[in-house]
């Protein structure tokens, strides 16, 4: 038998490949939602991002899925702030506010992540509102439901606490947080008539607290 050098393969990188798939699909949710915000819910194609991504088709659908899959990723980084697999009751910012004792506290606390979060969702919420696409629709419908869920366990967190105006229940209040944090309030104040981010949230704060709060005036800062 020869004996000449045994060629030794290569180390199979998996955790290199896992890197660069990630790296791929951040590409693809950035290419996604400029796209969208550009031409709108029904121009954008899984075949179109994929080609302003430089991935294929295929690693689209294998990496994210078809294209209501492709909007309910974007969604989601939008909601969360990043592609990491955490709702946003369960991100830092949220679980700190389940640990201030007041009403008046927690109130300031949410509307602080609210703003932040409506001026990366409401431009997407607004947009699927616009459109006759039917995933859009579907994630819509999804929004929603998640939302006025989000606001049912606030408004639960804050009769808990007590310090609520008398006669308000919870339902009240929910449907008071629903549509005083909804994205169409966003989109009239600050993409229509032009409010700073500043302004839209202390109205939003001051209309929480006048109408849920028994005395007390708006925390500072």
């Amino acid at each position: 038998m020869g004996g000449g050098p045994v060629k030794q393969r290569r180390p199979y990188d998996a955790a290199r490949r896992r890197q660069q798939a990630a790296e791929s699909r951040r590409a693809v949710l950035v290419t996604a939602r400029r796209q969208l915000l550009a031409a709108g819910c029904a121009r954008t194609t899984v075949a179109s991002v994929a080609a302003e991504a430089g991935v294929s088709a295929e690693f689209v659908y294998k990496n994210v899925g078809s294209k209501g899959a492709l909007l309910a990723a974007v969604l989601d980084v939008a909601v969360g702030g990043d592609d990491q697999p955490l709702a946003l009751a369960e991100r830092t910012a949220i679980a700190r506010l389940r640990e201030l004792p007041s009403a008046l506290e927690v109130l300031s606390g949410y509307v602080e992540v609210m703003v932040q979060v409506q001026e990366r969702v409401a431009p997407l919420l607004v947009l699927a509102a616009q459109s006759p696409d039917p995933h859009a629709t579907a994630l819509l419908d999804k929004a929603a439901v998640e939302r006025l869920a989000a606001m049912s366990g606030l408004a639960r967190h804050l009769h808990g606490l007590g310090g609520m105006r008398p006669g308000l229940d919870e339902g009240r209040t929910r449907d008071v947080l629903w549509s005083c944090t909804s994205p169409q309030l966003y989109d009239l104040l600050v993409t229509r008539r032009g409010w700073s981010l500043r302004e839209y949230g202390e109205h939003v704060l001051d209309v929480l607290v006048s109408t849920l709060v028994a005395g007390g005036p708006r925390p500072a800062g």
